[in-house]
C-alpha cells in the first residue's frame, strides 16, 4: 500500500513542487518533444484482424500501439506474433485472464486476475507488463492493481489532463459502430480537443473491419486519421499506454542538478519516483536557457538541438549529460 501511495504521489505532484526540483534555467516538457498533447491507441481483446491488418497499418505510419490481451483468449500461434510485435516497439498489456467484471470480484479473485495475466504475458513474451486494462471499464480494487501495475485504463470518454488525478482510472474514448467515433474526422476532432486541453487522448479499439470483434472500425478511416496525426508531430506525441504513463510519473518526479566548469555544464538527471515493477527510463524532454555569452552549444544527449537561445534534449533519469557552450 505504501508503494501505491508513493507512486501516485509522484504522479500528481503540483507544478510548484516539480519546479522546486528543477533549476530556473530549465523547462521540462509536459509531453515528449514539447508536443502539445499525447495520443494512445489501445486495442482490446486481440480480435482476428488486429495483428494482420491493424498492426501493419500502424507500422506504416511509425505509430506504436498497446495490445491488451485476455490471456485465456490468446491462441498458441499468436504468442510468437505478440513477441515479435513487442520487439518492434509496441506494447502487450494485461486485459486480465478471463475478462470478468473486476468490480464484481472478491479481493482474492481480483488479485489472481492481475497477477496471473501479468505472469503469463511475461512467460510467453519475455517482456514486462506494467499496465492494465479493466474489462467493461470496471476498476474494482485499485489498491490491488497498484501492486502489479503502474497505471490502468477505464473508458469514461474524456481527455486526461497532463497530470491525471488517478493513474489507475485513465480515461479512453471508444470508437467504431457502437460509438459516435467512426470516421477519420471524428478521430481528428478528439485529438484536436486534446491539443486545446494540452492533455492525453486514448482511443479504445476493438474490431477491425469485418473481423467479428465488438464495435468494429474501418481500417480505411483509421488510416486517414493516422495520416493526419503523424503529419503534426508538434501537436501530437503518439506513444503506448506504458510509455505515456512512465513519462507522466517521471516528469512529475524529475530532479536536475548541474555543475559548471568553464564553458561546460554537467547535468545530473534523477527521478524521485521508485517502483519495484519497472525502471523509470522513458526519455524526458528538457530545455535549458543558454548561459550569457553562449551563442550555441552541443550535448551528448539524444535529439539535442539549439533554438531561440535554448538547448533542448532528451534525458533519461539516472544518467549524466554534458553541455559544451560556444
Amino acid at each position: 500500500m505504501k508503494k501505491h501511495i508513493s507512486l501516485l504521489a509522484a504522479a500528481i505532484m503540483t507544478a510548484a513542487t516539480v519546479a522546486a526540483q528543477i533549476p530556473s534555467e530549465y523547462s521540462v516538457a509536459p509531453w515528449h518533444g514539447f508536443s502539445q498533447s499525447a495520443v494512445t491507441y489501445s486495442l482490446d481483446d486481440l480480435t482476428s484482424k488486429q495483428l494482420p491488418v491493424a498492426v501493419p497499418l500502424f507500422d506504416k505510419y511509425g505509430v506504436k500501439v498497446s495490445l491488451n490481451v485476455v490471456t485465456t483468449w490468446v491462441k498458441p500461434n499468436e504468442w510468437p506474433l505478440l513477441k515479435a510485435v513487442l520487439k518492434n516497439g509496441h506494447e502487450v498489456t494485461s486485459h486480465t485472464v478471463h475478462h470478468k467484471n473486476m468490480s464484481m470480484l472478491s479481493p482474492e479473485e481480483f488479485e489472481m486476475e492481475c497477477r496471473e495475466s501479468q505472469r503469463i504475458i511475461k512467460q510467453y513474451t519475455g517482456s514486462e507488463c506494467v499496465t492494465l486494462v479493466y474489462p467493461y471499464c470496471a476498476s474494482g480494487h485499485k489498491e490491488i492493481s497498484s501492486k502489479y501495475y503502474i497505471s490502468a485504463r477505464c473508458c469514461s470518454k474524456h481527455i486526461e489532463p497532463h497530470t491525471p488525478a488517478d493513474m489507475f482510472d485513465i480515461s479512453s474514448v471508444g470508437v467504431g459502430l457502437e460509438s459516435d467515433v467512426n470516421k477519420a474526422e471524428e478521430f481528428n476532432k478528439w485529438v484536436d480537443d486534446g491539443v486545446s486541453q494540452k492533455g492525453w487522448c486514448t482511443f479504445l479499439i476493438h474490431g477491425i473491419d469485418d473481423d467479428g470483434g465488438y464495435s468494429p472500425i474501418e481500417s480505411s478511416e483509421l488510416e486517414k486519421h493516422l495520416a493526419y496525426v503523424t503529419k503534426n508531430p508538434d501537436k501530437f506525441w503518439v506513444a503506448t499506454f506504458a510509455q505515456i504513463s512512465k513519462y507522466i510519473i517521471e516528469r512529475n518526479a524529475l530532479t536536475i542538478r548541474e555543475m559548471k566548469k568553464g564553458n561546460k555544464i554537467t547535468v545530473i538527471v534523477g527521478c524521485k519516483a521508485q517502483s519495484p515493477l519497472t525502471k523509470f527510463d522513458e526519455p524526458i524532454t528538457i530545455s535549458r536557457q543558454l548561459p550569457q555569452g553562449c551563442t550555441t552549444a552541443k550535448a551528448n544527449a539524444k535529439n539535442a538541438k539549439v533554438s531561440d537561445g535554448k538547448i533542448t534534449m532528451d534525458v533519461v533519469p539516472g544518467k549524466t549529460y554534458k553541455i559544451a557552450c560556444k
